[in-house]
């Protein structure tokens, strides 16, 4: 499904809205604070989520990319997730992650009605790839560090010289030896060396996330071209480019190159394919107005690009990585000053900090709204080029970790480039005490788990003792408290004691398995369930009666996989198969006792053992959170498409974003979409405006894209009627026990955890003999007391 964000028009025609529903849209009011009489808001963190759109998986490493920025923030450097954002995040009290092993999406639409609690407290939910063999480690980065005994050396390493540093003008011996374990000479060495000495390998590339050939989420990519041999008088390019955050994720909208000599040679503004939701003013400086009147899009700029870069070109920035993705170009020959320039413990500084203390220049202005590319481009060549000029000694020589440190402190001032040009080479001593004995810098990143450790902040694991994390090196041996426990109810008591206290938790809970078979007895279960909601009998109708006008009038209402005639009857009765559980609701309540191709006709469900919940079902749906201010609009004579949607939606009030489906099994363009509000007032206002203009239906949307992706991909290999009846209730007696405790679990440690704790709940998924089941995540900040 593809999704957008913007101001649309059309729809509502079943009264599906009810004033319970315009009560829960109540905005809260903000905390308050009182000083010197006057009431000031106080700021509390939330959650900006990209969510609504086709594809709504997260993969683990965007989970590690949110958890590393609510744990460090910008005090350390961490970038905020590009599928979602947190806004305030140093009023964060605290990151809880709870797993349950064995869950997956499957229990969640399985037992949908008894998550009542998970339903509630967690608005924001999204799908999970099959959990890999180190599914915690890649949840908190320790599955890109570097082991901790890859790392180890011994004391007569740890105490030699690099050579040619204790010869250094003026440098005591214990300062030659502590420069020498600074990390920028650990890996580059003494030496002044050529440009390719500073590219990228294959391997940074790829556990730094850049675009490369041959990877699934690069299929659609361009390549910039830039295949010939880098040599170290090839041509250094400095690129930045500037995002805004729309309903598939970042997007560019400005663009910088600058060449060799400093000169700007592509300063562009972009217009995004796709609706906006931020512009990120703060950071870029663009706004709606700025935008407005612009023409380029992203393949115009990729064009220029590969115009403009000869075939031995490199590729200057800061984080680069970033601004590729936004391009979506394949780029190799780079130099990422965010990684020339790393500190101890694999720290990033920022690009205002480096342009400030080693070129003595001021960017980023606080008094200047946004961000300037081609300034930024020019620092980040510039800083490559300071390197090269200079050599790795005399960057360690600039001792930035120490003028971070003292930036950091109380009242801490930021020193002039005069005076960190000529800091004395002893105060690299500062070094020795902070690097532990027999013990080399990690080469990679610092985990999140040491990232957090070097912080002084605790960090709890809590456990049962048969953990498969346990077993897994990289988890081990990270510092982190591990509470073990022999039950998972022990898990929970101790956790509800000791989770308030901590900022950092990870709760694992382990449930039963179930073997294959019962796998899939459970998934033709769920399919069966959700196929005969889909599904709507209407008549009777005359004996010849025209299909072709029943399925015109059906179509009204949404997609529809099948149509056929019920001959047992006495007179003709059609089945309707609908693609979408939204479009056979509103058959219900739209065309039931009305007139179609002459008849008098009822539309009504087949009430079987499946669906005798079917309605309960429904409502508990209709006031799901995570369909709030969602419409369901159909009734479109034209197959749509996203330029149409924003013309014919865009008279109507606080929009926030458009889904167009793709369904991939019916292989139709859609005639069908979903718009989401800013609030339940403004959707309620749309669906009466819908009713009383045109030829459109809706009412308000029961499922989420997750839902959707799911029933399309979901195959069982053995029918349902193959299974053994008395296996099946004994089997579901025990699941729905389960699944009560799981939910139970939830509320009460929801309940323990402070306000403005965010949480995310995750069952991991499994990879089973009957095929891979993908998993499920919740993710909510407390707001309560």
């Amino acid at each position: 499904m593809a999704n957008k964000s913007f101001n649309p028009r059309k729809r509502h025609s079943s009264e599906g809205i009810t004033k319970s529903e315009h009560k829960r849209n109540r905005v809260e009011p903000r905390s308050r604070l009182k000083i010197n009489g006057s009431m000031l808001q106080k700021k509390t963190p939330r959650l900006s989520p990209a969510l609504f759109r086709d594809d709504c998986e997260i993969r683990h490493k965007q989970i590690h990319e949110l958890l590393r920025y609510a744990a460090l923030g910008k005090e350390y450097n961490a970038p905020q997730a590009s599928w979602c954002h947190i806004h305030h995040q140093k009023h964060l009290k605290g990151v809880v992650v709870v797993l349950f092993q064995e869950l997956s999406q499957l229990y969640f639409y399985k037992f949908y009605m008894h998550f009542r609690h998970l339903r509630r407290l967690f608005k924001h939910r999204f799908r999970l790839p099959p959990p890999p063999s180190d599914f915690i480690s890649s949840l908190v980065g320790t599955d890109r560090a570097a082991p901790t005994n890859t790392m180890t050396q011994n004391s007569d390493s740890y105490h030699g010289c690099s050579p040619g540093l204790a010869d250094l003008p003026g440098a005591s011996a214990i300062a030659a030896k502590v420069l020498s374990l600074h990390p920028i000479i650990q890996k580059y060495g003494v030496q002044k060396q050529g440009l390719t000495r500073y590219l990228l390998t294959a391997e940074e590339l790829t556990s730094q996330d850049y675009p490369l050939t041959g990877s699934l989420d690069t299929a659609h990519f361009v390549s910039s071209g830039c295949v010939a041999q880098v040599t170290d008088s090839s041509p250094l390019f400095g690129l930045d480019c500037e995002m805004c955050l729309t309903d598939k994720g970042s997007e560019l909208t400005w663009i910088s190159l600058v060449d060799a000599d400093g000169q700007c040679i592509m300063d562009e503004l972009v217009k995004p394919d796709n609706i906006i939701l931020n512009y990120m003013t703060r950071f870029s400086g663009i706004t709606k107005e700025i935008l407005l009147p612009v023409k380029t899009k992203l393949k115009d700029v990729q064009e220029r690009i590969k115009t403009l870069l000869p075939p031995d070109a490199v590729l200057v920035g800061h984080s680069l990585c970033k601004d590729l993705q936004a391009l979506q170009m394949i780029h190799t020959n780079v130099i990422d000053t965010s990684l020339l320039f790393a500190g101890e413990f694999g720290r990033r500084f920022r690009l205002k900090f480096l342009a400030q203390v080693v070129l003595g220049r001021e960017i980023q202005c606080e008094d200047v709204l946004g961000h300037n590319p081609s300034e930024d481009a020019k620092a980040t060549l510039n800083l490559a080029q300071y390197f090269i000029l200079h050599g790795p000694t005399k960057v360690a020589q600039l001792n930035l970790d120490g003028i971070f440190r003292t930036m950091n402190r109380p009242n801490g001032t930021m020193p002039l480039q005069e005076d960190t040009a000529s800091i004395p080479l002893d105060q690299v001593l500062h070094l020795k005490n902070m690097i532990p004995r027999k013990s080399a810098l990690p080469a990679k990143e610092a985990s999140l788990l040491e990232s957090l450790h070097s912080s002084g902040r605790k960090v709890t694991y809590i456990s049962k003792l048969d953990s498969s994390a346990i077993k897994d090196a990289r988890i081990a041996d990270q510092p982190f408290h591990h509470i073990q426990c022999i039950s998972d109810e022990e898990v929970l008591e101790r956790a509800c004691s000791v989770v308030p206290a901590s900022p950092f938790s990870v709760l694992e809970f382990c449930h039963m398995k179930m073997s294959s078979e019962s796998i899939e007895q459970m998934k033709a279960k769920v399919k069966a369930k959700f196929a005969d909601m889909m599904t709507v009998f209407a008549g009777p109708f005359k004996k010849n009666v025209c299909i072709k006008t029943v399925k015109r009038v059906f179509l009204c209402c949404g997609p529809i996989h099948s149509l056929g005639v019920v001959s047992e009857t006495f007179q003709p009765f059609i089945c309707v198969k609908y693609c979408v559980l939204e479009a056979a609701q509103l058959a219900l309540e739209s065309l039931n006792e009305t007139c179609v191709d002459g008849s008098h006709i009822k539309v009504q469900r087949l009430l079987t053992q499946k669906t005798l919940e079917c309605e309960d079902l429904i409502r508990e749906m209709e006031d799901d959170q995570e369909n709030e201010g969602v419409l369901y609009v159909s009734g479109f004579r034209e197959p749509l498409t996203e330029e149409f949607l924003q013309q014919e939606f865009s008279h109507l009030q606080d929009i926030k974003a458009i889904l167009l489906p793709k369904n991939e099994t019916v292989r139709k363009p859609a005639r069908h979409c979903y718009l989401k509000f800013g609030s339940m007032q403004s959707a309620v206002q749309a669906a009466e405006h819908i009713r009383e203009h045109g030829e459109l239906r809706s009412r308000k949307a029961l499922t989420a894209s997750h839902l959707h992706r799911w029933l399309e991909e979901m195959e069982t290999s053995v029918p349902l009627e193959q299974f053994p009846f008395p296996e099946r209730i004994s089997q579901g007696k025990n699941l729905e026990a389960l699944v009560k405790n799981v939910d139970r679990k939830i509320k009460r440690l929801f309940k323990t955890f402070e306000r403005n704790t965010l949480c995310l709940v995750l069952f991991p998924g499994k990879n089973s003999a009957s095929g891979p089941l993908p998993g499920f995540g919740f993710m909510a900040i407390k707001e309560g007391s």
